[in-house]
């Protein structure tokens, strides 16, 4: 084999192993329209045979809350943890994150949450689509509609369905200017 041909060889072999190494070396569990999604969390909900679409229905509507749309999460990773918070780098431990990737945790006050509407999914989409680490939008303020369009649904527990309680992860203050 040639020289040349030894560093092809390693060439082609390293640089699918560096580009997974970069992305922290995570194979999405499954994707959800191009955003891949990571479960690391034996919470009920993430057991359920409608976790897929209801992670995409609770995308969609804080999408439009947001007036963004899956082109804003495409290529996106969406981690569901079980610790009771995720790394937020210099921000600290936090229930949830977006960093390029979400993060939230599946956990309230050590207690498993029941369904993914009650995770800070809504609001970290929220920062995937408009940014806004300082909360100054006015609509970090409100969730009701939200809430709202996302609530009736069926929660799981351990035992069995449970009651579902959409959060509304809001930041109530004054808007800055």
């Amino acid at each position: 084999m040639t020289v040349f041909a030894r560093i092809t060889r390693v060439t082609r072999l390293t640089i699918p192993l560096l580009a997974l190494a970069a992305c922290g070396g995570v194979q999405p569990d499954f994707r959800v329209r191009g955003a891949g999604v990571v479960v690391r969390s034996d919470a009920a909900f993430t057991r359920s045979a409608d976790f897929p679409t209801r992670i995409e229905s609770t995308v969609e509507a804080a999408l439009g809350y947001w007036g963004g749309s899956w082109s804003d999460l495409a290529g996106t990773t969406i981690v569901f943890d079980g610790s009771p918070h995720v790394d937020c780098g210099n921000l600290g431990p936090s229930t949830g994150c977006y960093d390029g990737d979400i993060r939230v945790s599946t956990l309230d006050a050590g207690e498993s949450i029941t369904c993914v509407e009650a995770t800070v999914l809504v609001h970290e989409v929220g920062h995937a689509v408009i940014g806004d680490a300082g909360h100054v939008d006015p609509r970090w303020m409100d969730f009701t509609s939200l809430a709202g369009a996302l609530y009736g649904r069926t929660g799981y527990a351990a035992t069995g369905p449970a009651s579902c309680d959409p959060v509304a992860n809001v930041w109530r203050h004054p808007p800055r200017t």
